[in-house]
């Protein structure tokens, strides 16, 4: 064994206190001191924006509110990062986020102040306290909260979903889930057990991560054990300080299985409505086999559900509840597709060498693959001239109408007078695209447009909460509700897209940073020092870091 490792463990000596009191469990989902003393990252998860929560009540025939005119309740929004992308994008929705930490908040406001961003309101509030003053809410998301806090805040967010939700309303809560969590939670409790003889959270952090090490390293190199705790390891070598804290190391992470948690919300009048990642529910992305076997397992929606959950040992969900009075429907319809707007990034497969490029036109097949590696063929000349049409739009979205024209123009047809071609073309997209989007990630579909400039104008402008971020932790949300992560040179480019600097403005300004020695402008022979040098560099590659920029989505003028 290594001395690094050995070194790495920190022993316990009668100088260091037992086992301190551990911080209390988050009573209001931003969670008392500990939460305080580590503040959680504050920034957009996808898969509780109000437009995927409108997709998947479209999908299964609920009327769901528009998104450009709704209201949104976050329980545990630490500092607002979630909620002021949707703020600032969408000025006629309302959004509301409460969080115990006052340090969190406090921040969040102070961001949203210098935004001017007029329909969010952050408040430090407990939980438990939230009642009738609040109104009803189109949205309630609760991301992150509903596993780590105790019983009596759980059964209370359940409360918040069923009285304060609009008749058509949709929420979101993610939790931990067994049976996943049972290998999860006993590397918790180990790492628990070593790291709760420290005071200091970061130090807690770090000796919960040399545990594990030491574990991964130290038991039998060929058992499953050993692969268990390697697999765990990766897992948080890729996690966030903030993360590990209060995933593994607070006091409550209480998971429940899938079924436990259905019973629950039926008990407070709610209904299960589906995932916010909906490919999840399908069973036939299991194969035919199983698909078969589960259809004679389950009865219904939840129990199937939780069948699949044990087939992949599922650890987490992301689970959307409607009200008891709502009817989903699970047999989601391709006409529900029209309602929505499309996007996919993908491209087509390139041919193997001495192959011919992909014809659009005939009937020859094409891949694409998907962003998790999956390959989808099509033979239809319709379908892949949408896919074409839909690269061109990327990252951006089309509404279906539009889709399908410029499907029809780009095949070289004309749809104009002929009801009854525009009327095949929409159910021939609209199956193949709910096809696509029930069985992979090849086709995203969005209950809101998503616009921006493509091509950075003469003085370029960047999103405001862009410029903010940027300059103060160099991670900034774009239009797509992603989380986009700087180069060093991008997060002082960023703040500058003001729209009060061109090219030459913004290369002399880039070329007094890197002078100060923050960002490093290189060539072949090495790091430039000299003024003129590192200005003439910049300007020769300005427009390729402006197009990377323009490709974040992130750009508004």
């Amino acid at each position: 064994m290594s001395d690094d490792l050995i070194a790495n463990l920190t022993p316990v000596t009668p100088a260091v206190p037992t086992v301190p009191p551990v911080p209390a469990a988050p009573t209001g989902g931003g969670g008392g001191n500990s939460y305080d003393e580590v503040p959680y990252d504050s920034n957009p998860f996808q898969q509780t924006h109000p437009s995927r929560l409108f997709t998947v009540g479209t999908l299964f025939g609920l009327r769901p509110a528009p998104v450009q005119r709704c209201r949104v309740l976050e329980l545990a929004c630490a500092g607002g990062g979630n909620l002021m992308p949707m703020a600032d994008y969408l000025p006629d929705s309302e959004f509301v986020g409460i969080d115990l930490s006052a340090n969190q908040i406090r921040d969040g406001q102070a961001i949203a102040s210098q935004l001017g961003l007029k329909n969010l309101t952050l408040k430090q509030a407990n939980i438990l306290d939230v009642d009738a003053s609040y109104g009803t809410f189109d949205y309630v998301i609760a991301h992150g909260v509903f596993s780590w806090v105790p019983g009596v805040v759980r059964q209370k967010i359940l409360e918040i979903c069923s009285q304060r939700l609009n008749p058509n309303g949709i929420a979101y809560i993610s939790f931990n889930t067994f049976p996943g969590w049972h290998m999860r939670g006993m590397i918790r409790d180990m790492m628990r057990y070593h790291s709760g003889r420290f005071n200091q959270p970061q130090e807690r952090v770090r000796q919960a991560r040399a545990l594990l090490d030491f574990l991964a390293q130290s038991v039998k190199q060929d058992g499953p054990y050993s692969q268990m705790l390697k697999m765990e390891l990766e897992t948080l070598r890729h996690q966030a300080d903030h993360y590990l804290y209060h995933e593994h190391l607070e006091e409550v992470n209480d998971p429940l299985y899938f079924h436990q948690f259905a019973d629950m919300a039926k008990a407070k009048g709610l209904k299960y409505l589906g995932e916010a990642r909906v490919g999840t529910m399908v069973t036939g992305n299991f194969g035919p086999d199983i698909e078969k076997t589960l259809r004679m397992l389950a009865s219904d929606q939840i129990q199937a559900e939780q069948y699949m959950d044990f087939l992949r040992n599922r650890t987490f969900r992301e689970t959307l509840l409607c009200k008891e009075s709502a009817a989903p429907n699970w047999t989601v319809q391709p006409d529900a597709v029209r309602v929505l707007h499309v996007a996919s990034g993908s491209k087509p497969v390139p041919p193997a060498e001495g192959q011919p490029a992909p014809n659009l036109l005939d009937e020859s097949p094409v891949s694409y693959r998907t962003p998790s590696g999956m390959n989808i063929t099509t033979n239809r000349a319709l379908l892949k001239c949408a896919m074409a049409v839909l690269q061109d739009t990327f990252p951006g979205t089309l509404p279906f109408d539009a889709l399908r024209r410029q499907a029809r123009e780009r095949l070289g047809g004309v749809e104009a007078g002929n009801p009854r071609q525009a009327a095949e073309d929409a159910n021939l997209i609209a199956l193949g695209l709910l096809n696509t989007y029930l069985s992979s990630d090849l086709i995203e579909l969005h209950g809101m447009p998503i616009n921006f400039v493509r091509t950075a104008g003469e003085k370029p402008v960047a999103l405001p909460l862009a410029r903010v971020m940027a300059a103060k932790t160099g991670v900034i949300p774009n239009r797509r509700h992603e989380v986009v992560r700087l180069s060093e040179l991008d997060k002082h480019l960023i703040p500058l897209l003001d729209g009060t600097n061109d090219r030459p403005a913004l290369v002399e300004k880039l070329t007094q940073v890197a002078l100060t020695g923050v960002v490093t402008v290189r060539k072949e022979e090495g790091v430039l020092t000299e003024p003129a040098q590192i200005k003439e560099a910049l300007g020769s590659i300005i427009d390729q870091v402006l197009g990377n920029v323009s490709r974040m989505a992130v750009l508004v003028g």
